[in-house]
């Protein structure tokens, strides 16, 4: 993330580098995933929100289980015998 964090009341300031905002609030977010054929959609993703421009951000230990659950739901799941795309929905759960 970029700026300085400070938390209050469930919401994170930080001056954001793109829209100049300040304040971050606790929210969730859908991140795709594409893999050779494969599209995987995490959701629930637990994420600081910027107020002013909607872009989610996800910290670093977020981001690890996010990539480890991406590696376990697609493990397998790809074939590029097909020549088809595989779609793969998980809930995040932290």
């Amino acid at each position: 993330m970029d700026g300085r964090l400070q938390a209050s009341k469930g919401r994170t300031q930080m001056t954001r580098v793109i829209c100049k905002n300040k304040t971050m609030t606790r929210g969730t977010t859908v991140l795709p995933i594409e893999h050779l054929k494969a599209v995987l959609l995490v959701t629930d993703i637990p994420a600081r929100i910027c107020s002013n421009c909607g872009e989610p951000y996800i910290d670093e230990k977020t981001a690890k289980e996010v990539e480890a659950l991406a590696n376990e739901e697609l493990n397998g799941r790809v074939s590029l015998k097909n020549g088809r795309r595989t779609f793969v929905v998980a809930e995040f759960a932290a």
